[in-house]
């Protein structure tokens, strides 16, 4: 089964382009209002060419489960990491 973006997804920097003359490869990601998490590819670290994901929490939702954060290879499975670490520390909150 393949998986199916949940969250709307959208460019965090609009059009804007880099000193590259690029499109920044940066996202961020909703549910409804709340930012759910972020995905860039890397172009300057030594993980140049792999996605970063970094995930939020919902306020009240506790400490963060970790990792919240890391580099996967392409930016579909970066964004199915921070959407499951969003749905993840969204259950905290239904379990109380």
């Amino acid at each position: 089964m393949t998986w199916q973006k949940k969250y709307r997804w959208s460019r965090t920097w609009g059009d804007e382009r880099g000193f590259d003359g690029k499109l920044h490869e940066d996202y961020a990601g909703y549910d409804g209002e709340d930012n759910i998490g972020r995905i860039y590819l890397d172009r300057q670290t030594l993980k140049a060419g792999k996605w970063f994901w970094a995930g939020q929490h919902p306020k009240g939702s506790g400490r963060p489960i970790m990792p919240h954060s890391g580099w996967l290879p392409t930016a579909g499975e970066a964004a199915r990491q921070v959407e499951e670490y969003w749905d993840k520390m969204k259950a905290r909150l239904q379990d109380g």
